[in-house]
């Protein structure tokens, strides 16, 4: 068994770097850049996921937001025993409404490391980045992204329909109730609800994620 994280848009693998997950087989999968604002998001996974090794009897994807979305892709793909979702959506009708506006209104040529970064103080505290080390942190690892992949990603994002087959694909979904981003009223029953979880939780509270990630990855 091997495990793959894969983290949300604009993140890197500094998001989960305070999970306990023991002596668990993790491997941290880094963003790539599309090789067009024209890429198709299937496209886009199926290069993503030549770093994810077939040699091993079950693999598990944990996906952090937009990773949750390209987790059910890789699956569509690649042969995975089971998704765990953080913070994420595993259909087009648990995406908020303005975010499927997105695309249509072509509002993802606004979403540039400059505009997203220089706006925190307005909008962090509400979606969950409150403190001066998380705005940090989410600062450095926006600004290592480029305009490329983060417009190209709030686009697809914005367009996204899963899947219509993962054959034996388990999906497990663990969701903030305080989620402002992908709000649980849109999430049809998550498999575990976060009391006060917010969509930075995994960072936030990861004793609490930990103890589920370990959980459900072992079962």
């Amino acid at each position: 068994m091997k495990i793959y994280f894969i983290p949300g848009l604009g993140f890197d693998n500094r998001i989960f770097q305070k999970l306990n997950l023991g002596g668990l087989d993790v491997q941290y999968v880094e963003w790539i850049e599309p090789l067009s604002s024209k890429e198709s998001i299937t496209s886009y996974a199926t290069r993503l996921s030549s770093t994810i090794e077939e040699n091993h009897e079950e693999i598990i994807l944990v996906g952090h937001s937009f990773g949750g979305v390209i987790s059910q892709e890789i699956a569509a793909i690649k042969k995975v025993h089971k998704i765990v979702l953080i913070s994420s959506i595993k259909s087009r009708n648990e995406l908020p409404f303005h975010f499927k506006l997105a695309a249509p209104l072509r509002f993802y040529k606004f979403f540039t490391k400059y505009l997203v970064t220089n706006t925190l103080n307005f909008w962090g505290n509400r979606h969950g980045y409150k403190t001066e080390e998380e705005k940090g942190l989410f600062i450095d690892m926006f600004n290592k992204q480029s305009n490329t992949y983060l417009q190209w990603a709030f686009k697809n994002l914005s367009e996204w329909k899963n899947p219509n087959t993962l054959p034996t694909t388990k999906i497990i979904q663990i969701h903030g109730d305080l989620d402002k981003t992908f709000p649980i009223i849109l999430i049809d029953k998550p498999q575990i609800r976060i009391k006060n979880g917010d969509h930075f939780m995994v960072y936030k509270q990861p004793n609490i994620i930990s103890e589920f990630l370990v959980k459900e990855i072992s079962s």
